[in-house]
């Protein structure tokens, strides 16, 4: 924990140094915004960009965010859904709902996800924010400037529709543009899961993070990043099955490990928890997924599987969370469309409820999660 708050203290320091060298920057740039939340470039080249894409096949854009209107209507359901469903079963089956905490590195993630979670957030953010502007194009609404943002822990793209425009546009082509950001996150991110099966195959073997030193692996000539294959003959594909078999294991036994990097004979040793259980001192065991394409090494196998995995898990996330009708999210947006349209009276009043409502699902979520599951870092 006192590392966690240690580093988290060096990045907000680090923070404070931007934010001051680029705030002193921006009174003599028009095209910097400094926020002591983020920081954001502003240019126009990229909106050439946009309008030829945009331009480039307009009915196939035009099919994809049609289809972004069904998804987000679909999206919206599901939020609904699982934020009822969840908050009922912590309050009458705790036992079958699941956590949901906010993204905090170091208090709900723990910092070793961090840059696998950084690495997926920034193409995320951008491919839902230049499909936005793509759309805006397509539907004749100019787009005032596009960019860069950076922000404490990320940092993506962004796109300014131009808003007086946009109020002017018809129901459809607002909920195209709504839509489409979110539609592209699940595209992409089942694209990274299709890319995960095709890349590598199921689980192989136990891939070794940490060895104790001196600890019965490490005499034996086992270290971080091998993968465990066989124990005494017998296969062990992933996590699950190593540990079944040492559950049997007494110490002072000796273990045939075939790894990554040779056969290694392994006397077991007491474990300081249970003296008739043997264990061989190794720790952060994962399950191990092989290259299809043939292995080059098992860091490069790991962290590719991995960002692949994270990939998947942000963009899919956030699509669907970006679609629940809660300021500022696209699905606020997206229902304020419709009641704008289908209502005369009280379309204020109904926005505010809708979002008084979506906030206390999400926050009576987060806080039974909490007093559920308490704060540990996955």
């Amino acid at each position: 924990m006192m590392e966690t708050l240690e580093l988290l203290f060096v990045l907000f320091a680090i923070w404070i140094f931007v934010y001051v060298i680029f705030r002193r920057l921006s009174k003599k740039r028009d095209d910097l915004e400094v926020n002591p939340l983020y920081i954001m470039f502003r240019t126009t080249k990229l909106n050439n960009f946009l309008k030829k894409t945009a331009q480039s096949k307009p009915r196939s854009w035009r099919i994809f965010s049609n289809i972004g209107i069904i998804v987000g209507c679909i999206e919206i359901v599901l939020a609904i859904y699982f934020l009822t469903l969840n908050l009922y079963r912590f309050l009458y089956v705790p036992q079958e709902a699941t956590a949901m905490v906010p993204l905090l590195p170091g208090i709900t993630v723990s910092l070793g996800w961090f840059p696998y979670i950084l690495i997926a957030i920034a193409p995320a953010v951008t491919i839902h924010e230049l499909s936005h502007g793509i759309i805006a194009f397509l539907e004749k609404i100019p787009i005032k400037s596009s960019g860069i943002i950076v922000a404490p822990i990320t940092f993506g793209g962004f796109v300014e529709p131009d808003d007086k425009v946009f109020e002017k546009a018809s129901l459809v082509s607002k909920l195209r543009v709504i839509s489409v950001g979110s539609l592209s996150n699940i595209i992409v991110g089942l694209l990274a899961m299709l890319l995960t099966f095709t890349l590598f195959m199921p689980t192989s073997g136990v891939l070794i993070m940490n060895v104790q030193p001196e600890g019965p692996a490490f005499n034996a000539g086992i270290r971080p990043w091998d993968v465990i294959v066989k124990v005494n003959g017998n296969y062990t594909s992933n996590v699950s099955e190593f540990i079944f078999f040492m559950l049997n294991v007494e110490p002072e036994t000796l273990l045939v490990i075939e790894t990554s990097n040779g056969i290694r004979n392994v006397v077991t040793r007491s474990s300081v928890e249970n003296a008739s259980r043997g264990i061989i001192g190794v720790r952060g065991l994962t399950d191990y997924y092989t290259m299809r394409v043939g292995e080059i090494n098992t860091q490069l196998s790991y962290q590719v599987h991995m960002i692949l995995n994270w990939v998947f898990i942000i963009m899919v996330n956030l699509a669907i969370f970006n679609m629940i009708p809660l300021f500022p999210l696209d699905g606020e947006n997206f229902i304020y469309a419709i009641l704008k349209v289908k209502m005369t009276k009280r379309i204020k009043e109904t926005r505010i409820i809708i979002n008084a409502i979506f906030l206390t699902l999400i926050v009576s979520n987060f806080l039974f999660s909490f007093n559920t599951y308490g704060i540990t870092p996955i």
